[in-house]
């Protein structure tokens, strides 16, 4: 079987489009460049010459049209001149029969290596009947203003469009493929903030970027963030939004970019929650809402966005450690607090969700050593906890019933409104975990119990790093590592779907992390923090391998066939305008 990543597993020849010159309308295009014009700049490659589009930092080029004069199924591909020009390095693209962009992103490290390639970025197979490519700069307002520095532009230079034609045997593998959903084994996450804070969204449009790069991949779910302890990620009507109406500083830029994306989404009567639900299911994934339970409050100077809430008022549901301090969390020993949490959850599921998914693998613990539990303990086992080591068997077994009852709370409540709402399918309930299971004990997390009990649906185990922490640790390394979790989901309904760290690896180490944690017992794949440059759904070369790691006999043959190297998406750049780029050097 051929490897089919990016557009490997086709047999027609390339088409390469070059000509950006006849990009429509003219007068947006310029020899000599200029605000809001993209410059046109001649260039030589191996194998090919043209004609690339070029928009710096302060540029804010326009929408402009490549009419293409081509038909049927094609596989596509961009090619973009790597910069190392200040801005993000993405630039948007998409067919003109879309109403949703793309956004690229690429890789500028090396400097003046990277100015000597091109890099090719593989986007999509689609049907080219009627359409035309549309490229726009990605930009970010910064500033109220309107002068220069007050959208901040990403450089760009667009080289080429690569189109690989289907013949019509590869068209109908394709939709065979599509329309069976065999290999649609991999859960996406997306915190729902990085966005904001990246880009300051304001319309439908942004927000369904997002989304877009799931369309016809192997992802099957969206979990997508829907708040953190009492501010939530849609209008709600119990909890706050974070748009954070009274605050006059902020400690980073990018925290002034969310408040001000909220407020005007919020003045406009658009809800980002739903935009991105909507979108999610118009591209075939299933809808989860996400929750970190334990996102309560922040450190300085991070604690603007909480002060004067639910945390902050209620000190006595705070967790109080075995010297009666406060610590900064709320605990869940407390029905209040419990009841208060199960209120969002059924706030979130008014909501066509197809699921909810509790977020422990962020900021333990969720409970310590408050009175109801210091009181149960002694009135079951006549001692005082505090006077135990903290790892004592009997009071973390104590403690995981605690954490344990608060669960089936929770799938009572969900089976409760999928009953009231009528739905065929009960609301599922998955939980992401820490990846340790001696940690997972610790802070009363009883996965095994859970999954026995049908309490969860998918049980994420986050990585194999204590605590969660990005550490060298945070890779699974050996099938052991999961053992614990598949003991635990064994003979369960529940589906075990490993989280694969870190975020950023080469396609052949995706490979071979999948491949070992599929061996392992993993059902499933889980991918956290896929947004944005700095998450997974960014077109690099590792997003070829990511978007197809559930086709796992194409992983399987792969591996037996020794691992070979799976590509290099480049090209060598020879000229670029009156520069010969064989003999550039560095100053």
């Amino acid at each position: 079987m051929a490897d089919c990543i990016t557009d490997r597993g086709f047999i027609t020849a390339p088409i390469y489009v070059t000509d950006f010159e006849r990009c429509q309308p003219a007068d947006r295009l310029s020899p000599d460049g200029g605000a809001h014009r993209w410059q046109t700049i001649s260039y030589e490659a191996e194998g090919f010459s043209g004609v690339m589009l070029k928009a710096g930092p302060e540029t804010r080029a326009p929408e402009v049209r490549y009419p293409l004069s081509v038909t049927g199924w094609h596989a596509i591909s961009i090619g973009i001149h790597p910069t190392s020009e200040e801005g993000l390095p993405q630039a948007l693209v998409k067919l003109s029969g879309d109403n949703t962009y793309s956004v690229l992103t690429w890789d500028t490290g090396g400097h003046h290596l990277r100015r000597k390639q091109l890099q090719e970025i593989f986007w999509k197979v689609a049907d080219l009947n009627g359409q035309a490519v549309d490229f726009c700069q990605l930009a970010r307002r910064i500033d109220p203003g309107d002068g220069f520095g007050s959208v901040q532009c990403g450089g760009v230079r667009i080289a080429y469009i690569k189109l690989v034609p289907l013949t019509p045997t590869e068209v109908e593998a394709l939709h065979t493929e599509q329309q069976e959903g065999a290999h649609r084994h991999l859960f996406a996450h997306n915190d729902s903030h990085g966005p904001h804070f990246l880009y300051r969204p304001t319309s439908a449009e942004e927000l369904r970027r997002e989304v877009e790069p799931y369309r016809d991949t192997d992802f099957s779910r969206m979990y997508w963030e829907s708040g953190s302890g009492d501010v939530l990620h849609y209008p709600t009507k119990i909890g706050r939004t974070p748009d954070i109406p009274d605050i006059t500083e902020f400690a980073r830029v990018g925290d002034r970019l969310v408040a001000e994306s909220w407020r005007s989404y919020l003045k406009a009567g658009l809800d980002p929650f739903a935009i991105a639900l909507e979108h999610t299911h118009a591209i075939g994934l299933e809808f989860h809402a996400a929750y970190r339970l334990a996102g309560w409050t922040y450190p300085p100077p991070l604690d603007h966005n909480f002060r004067g809430g639910y945390y902050q008022n209620h000190p006595e549901l705070h967790c109080i450690d075995r010297d009666g301090k406060h610590l900064p969390r709320l605990s869940y020993a407390f029905r209040e607090t419990q009841a208060y949490c199960l209120a969002l959850l059924r706030e979130m599921a008014q909501y066509p969700i197809d699921g909810i998914c509790l977020l422990f693998n962020r900021r333990p613990p969720y409970i310590a050593y408050e009175t109801p539990l210091l009181e149960a303990f002694a009135a079951a086992h006549g001692s005082d906890p505090r006077e135990l080591v903290d790892t004592d068997p009997t009071w973390l077994e104590f403690c995981g019933g605690v954490m344990t009852d608060f669960m089936r709370r929770v799938r009572e409540e969900m089976d409760a409104i999928s009953r009231e709402q009528g739905r065929g399918r009960r609301i599922e309930v998955s939980a992401c975990v820490l990846g340790l299971e001696e940690e997972n004990r610790y802070f009363s997390l009883d996965v095994a119990t859970w999954a026995r009990e049908g309490l969860i649906d998918v049980l994420i185990p986050y990585s194999p790093a204590p605590l969660a922490m990005p550490t060298e640790e945070d890779i699974w390394s050996h099938p052991s590592q999961l053992e614990p979790f598949t003991r635990a989901t064994q003979g369960t309904s529940c589906v075990l779907a490993p989280n694969i760290m870190p975020r950023h690896q080469s396609p052949e180490d995706f490979r071979r992390n999948a491949y070992m944690l599929y061996g392992a017992g993993a059902d499933r794949l889980f991918f956290w923090d896929c947004a944005g440059p700095g998450g997974r759904a960014n077109y690099q070369p590792m997003w070829n391998a990511l978007r197809r790691l559930g086709h796992r006999e194409e992983i399987a043959e792969w591996v037996q066939a020794g691992e070979p190297a799976l590509g290099d998406w480049t090209k060598p750049l020879l000229a670029l305008g009156d520069w010969d780029m064989t003999v550039i050097a560095p100053g």
